[in-house]
């Protein structure tokens, strides 16, 4: 079924808006032509006042030897009569209100009157026995006013066609706002960049495209989060399933007795099982960022189950794993979340490190750092090592590198625990990149006593 063409806004603003100016034109023409021809009546008959008093005063200057024609005389122009009659005769002729004035005395009556199917303008008095009469045909008259309406008709028109104009410049520069949102919105919804809408206009128009700005902006900063978070958690859930890979590996070979192996493989599908609920919470809440539980957690053993996580890495790689571990390394975080973050750190390290090299992981209260000597960062890169994809880009046709994921997301994990991230570099020497956690009640105090130090080497 076909739908019916709707009309545009700019039509219906250009018809609305030429209608009532058409209107209004109309009706002040109208009122204008009436006007005038009340203002061209009362011109007329004030002249035929003045006409009729001239008469009046010519006849009684002439006294006896008068000249002009008696009573019962009628004298006719093209335009205009004049009539001398007795006051019955005029009384007969007028209406009512000019009878009374004649009868009234030295009076002036003006007015219109029909006679014979055809209408007059008059002025009338009485002049001592006799009764003069000036009348002008209604069609003379009408030819004077008859310019004036036409010039009026003419200032209508030529109103009417630049309200047309301004009307449909007055739609255009309406719709076309409001048309340009609707076209940016329909390649919103298609999933394409539709830019910033000039905001420029009326205040209701530019609020308008203001409001799609920050809409347009605050959706792009929602789906550039979801996705970095999708693209986290998804490079997360590879660390897990290297691990369980790596020992179901070791059961088969007879390297790893089956319960050890059963002990790993079940704690890291337990991390394995977590990952997918962050992607599911993603998916039925829009989450954006990683949940995290604040409880006291053992820094000491985060370090000891990262560094059994990556043995075998690390002797595959020639690279020595070792720890460093001080008494009371305890922080108010997440467990699983910890060992998450010091994972990728451990990942990142053993993959920069060269044969040969080492990687150190060292735990004290409320920090854990690790430490390689790999190739370093330069200066200008520090600032920017936990930026999503930045050494990826900046290092990655140089050496291993990974997804550029990893380090941002033990940024995004320690902000979780209300922690940060820092590191420290130098080319050539190595880095050293720390996690910082909120110290747990009762730990890390001074230590009177110099604290011995518990060091595990995994692997040389």
């Amino acid at each position: 079924m076909r739908r019916p063409r709707l009309a545009t806004l700019r039509s219906r603003v250009f018809v609305g808006v030429a209608a009532t100016v058409a209107a209004s034109i109309v009706v002040t023409v109208a009122v204008g032509g009436v006007l005038t021809r009340r203002s061209l009546d009362r011109d007329a008959l004030s002249s035929l006042s003045r006409q009729i008093d001239l008469i009046a005063a010519q006849r009684n200057g002439a006294g006896t030897q008068r000249t002009t024609p008696n009573v019962g005389s009628f004298l006719a122009t093209e335009q205009e009569r004049l009539a001398i009659l007795t006051p019955d005769q005029a009384e007969l002729l007028l209406p009512a209100k000019g009878a009374a004035a004649v009868r009234a005395g030295d009076v002036v009556a003006t007015g219109s009157v029909d006679l014979h199917g055809s209408r007059y303008l008059y002025a009338a008095r009485r002049n001592g026995s006799e009764a003069l009469v000036l009348l002008r045909t209604a069609r003379s008259q009408a030819s004077d006013w008859r310019p004036f309406v036409v010039g009026l008709a003419i200032a209508g028109a030529i109103g009417a066609a630049l309200a047309a104009l301004v009307a449909f410049a007055l739609a255009r520069a309406v719709a076309r706002p409001i048309a340009r949102v609707a076209d940016a919105s329909r390649r919103l919804a298609s999933g394409e960049d539709p830019g910033q809408l000039p905001v420029e206009g009326a205040s209701e128009v530019a609020t308008l495209a203001a409001s799609f700005n920050h809409l347009s902006a605050e959706l792009a900063r929602a789906q550039d989060a979801e996705r970095a978070f999708l693209l986290s958690v998804s490079h997360e859930l590879k660390t897990p399933l290297t691990a369980i890979r790596g020992h179901a590996e070791a059961l088969m070979d007879g390297v790893l007795e089956p319960h050890r192996a059963g002990e790993v493989i079940e704690r890291e599908a337990g991390r394995l099982e977590r990952l997918i609920r962050d992607l599911l919470d993603l998916a039925r809440l829009r989450r954006r960022s990683f949940s995290a539980e604040r409880a006291t957690v053992d820094l000491g053993d985060a370090v000891r189950e990262t560094v059994a996580r990556y043995e075998p890495a690390s002797q595959q790689l020639g690279v020595s794993l070792s720890t460093v571990i001080e008494p009371g390394a305890g922080a108010k975080g997440d467990a699983d979340r910890v060992v998450q973050a010091i994972s990728n750190l451990v990942e990142n390290a053993l993959r920069c490190t060269p044969r040969g090299g080492a990687v150190s992981v060292l735990a004290s209260p409320g920090r854990v750092d690790v430490v390689d000597d790999g190739p370093g960062l330069e200066s200008e890169d520090v600032e920017h090592a936990f930026e999503r994809f930045y050494l990826w880009d900046r290092y990655g046709s140089e050496r291993a590198v990974g997804t550029g994921l990893g380090l941002a997301i033990v940024r995004e994990l320690a902000e979780a625990m209300d922690g940060s991230v820092e590191v420290r570099s130098a080319p050539g020497v190595g880095s050293t990149f720390s996690i910082l956690l909120p110290v747990a009640a009762g730990r890390g105090g001074p230590v009177a006593d110099a604290p011995s130090r518990e060091r595990d080497t995994a692997a040389r």
